[in-house]
C-alpha cells in the first residue's frame, strides 16, 4: 500500500514517498468559489435594513451630536413602518422601526458646519421622510445637451388628526381621548341677513289684478305664506354635501341630535365649547362619528376634533382656539391594575397570620 504524505517530514525508513505535489480536487468540477460578501449584514437575517441602519449611523458619527433630546424623536415625520416594509421588500418589527427612527432623528438634528455636506444630508434624509416623493427630471443646460436633475418634491397628504378640507368642502379632522375617538365633519352655513337687509322695502304700484286659480297654501311651497317644508334629517354622513341646507347651528352625533345622544349637559358644553372660544356658535353644522369609551370620553374627543376642523378652517380667524389649548390631545388615562392588588395601587389590609 502506498502511502502519500505531503509536506516536507524526516524520511522514514521503509516508507516510499510517491510526490510532494498537491491535486486540486474540485479541478473536475464546475464549482466557482464563491465571493467574499461586501458588507458583514450578509451574514445578518435581514441584510437591507442592518446596511441601511448601518450608513444612517455613520453619518450620526461623523459630526457631533447635539445634547439628547426626547422631543426630537417625533416619529410622526418619518416615513411609516408600513410604507418602510413595501419600499425594502422585508418585514420590519415595531421595535426596528423605532431604532431607525431614532437614528434618522440623530441624523437630522446634526450640527454640520459645511452647507454643501448639510445640503447632500438633507436630500438623503428626504426619501425618509413622511410625505415626500422622489422624481427625476430632464432639464437643458446652456449648450442644449439634455442631463438628468434629481430632486425631492413635498407632497402633502391629507392628515386627518390635523384637519383637512375633503372634496366635498367639509373640514374633516380626528380627535382621540382615552378610549374613545370621534370623527368631525364641520360645514359652514349661511347666515341670516341683517336687519337693514330685512327691512320692508319701498312699495311699488301695484300691477293690473290678473285672474288667477286658487293655490293651496299648505302643498305649494313657492308662494311667500306657505309653511317652509322640514328637512329630513341626515343620516349618511358620507355624502352630506358642503352647502347642506341644515337648521341654523345643528350639530348630529352619529346620526342623532346632540341634546338626544349626549344626556349630561356637561358632555354638551364640551362639544360646543371650540365655538364659544372662536365666537362662531351657530356658524356651522358638525356631523360626528364617535366610537369606543364612555359619554364623557367621547365628549372630549369630540371636542379636540371639532376644534381641530375649526381651525384649519380659518387658522389666522381662530388663534383664540389655539391659544386656548384646544387643540392638544390629553393623554391621560386610567392607570392600569396591578396584579394582587384590588386597583391600581390600591393594597389589601397586611395580616400577619
Amino acid at each position: 500500500m502506498n502511502l502519500l504524505l505531503l509536506g516536507s517530514r524526516r524520511a522514514l525508513p521503509g516508507v516510499r514517498y510517491l510526490s510532494t505535489q498537491v491535486s486540486d480536487p474540485f479541478a473536475g468540477l464546475s464549482i466557482q468559489p464563491v465571493k467574499r460578501p461586501d458588507t458583514a449584514a450578509y451574514f445578518t437575517r435581514k441584510p437591507k435594513f442592518y446596511d441601511l441602519l448601518s450608513a444612517i449611523s455613520n453619518l450620526a458619527r461623523q459630526h457631533p451630536l447635539p445634547r439628547p433630546n426626547a422631543a426630537n424623536y417625533k416619529r410622526g415625520k418619518w416615513v411609516p413602518r408600513a410604507e418602510l416594509q413595501a419600499k425594502l421588500g422585508i418585514k420590519i418589527s415595531p421595535r426596528e422601526h423605532e431604532l431607525l427612527v431614532r437614528r434618522l432623528s440623530d441624523v437630522s438634528n446634526l450640527r454640520i458646519s459645511d452647507a454643501g455636506e448639510r445640503e447632500t444630508v438633507e436630500l438623503y434624509l428626504n426619501q425618509f421622510r413622511r410625505g415626500y416623493v422622489h422624481a427625476e427630471t430632464v432639464a437643458k443646460d446652456e449648450t442644449g445637451a439634455t442631463r438628468v436633475v434629481e430632486k425631492t418634491v413635498g407632497k402633502k397628504s391629507n392628515n386627518g388628526r390635523r384637519g383637512f378640507q375633503d372634496h366635498l368642502g367639509r373640514w374633516h379632522a380626528f380627535g382621540r381621548r382615552k378610549e374613545a375617538m370621534a370623527f368631525a365633519w364641520v360645514v359652514p352655513v349661511d347666515r341670516p341677513t341683517t336687519a337693514a337687509e330685512d327691512a320692508p322695502a319701498e312699495p311699488k304700484p301695484a300691477d293690473p289684478v290678473v285672474a288667477q286659480a286658487p293655490v293651496d297654501l299648505e302643498l305649494d311651497p313657492d308662494v311667500p305664506n306657505a309653511p317652509e317644508p322640514v328637512p329630513e334629517p341626515i343620516k349618511d354622513i358620507d355624502n352630506v354635501p358642503a352647502t347642506a341646507h341644515q337648521p341654523l347651528g345643528d350639530v348630529l352625533v352619529n346620526g342623532k341630535p346632540l341634546a338626544e345622544y349626549f344626556f349630561h349637559g356637561t358632555d354638551r358644553d364640551s362639544v360646543l365649547f371650540p365655538f364659544q372660544v372662536a365666537n362662531k356658535v351657530g356658524h356651522y353644522n358638525v356631523f360626528l362619528k364617535v366610537s369606543g369609551g364612555g359619554r364623557t370620553g367621547q365628549a372630549e374627543a369630540c371636542q379636540l376634533a371639532v376644534a381641530r376642523a375649526l381651525y384649519m378652517s380659518d387658522r389666522k380667524a381662530h388663534v383664540p382656539v389655539r391659544e386656548a389649548g384646544l387643540l392638544r390631545t390629553d393623554g391621560r388615562a386610567v392607570e392600569r391594575k396591578k396584579t394582587g392588588k384590588p386597583k391600581a395601587r390600591k393594597s389589601y389590609t397586611w395580616v400577619k397570620r
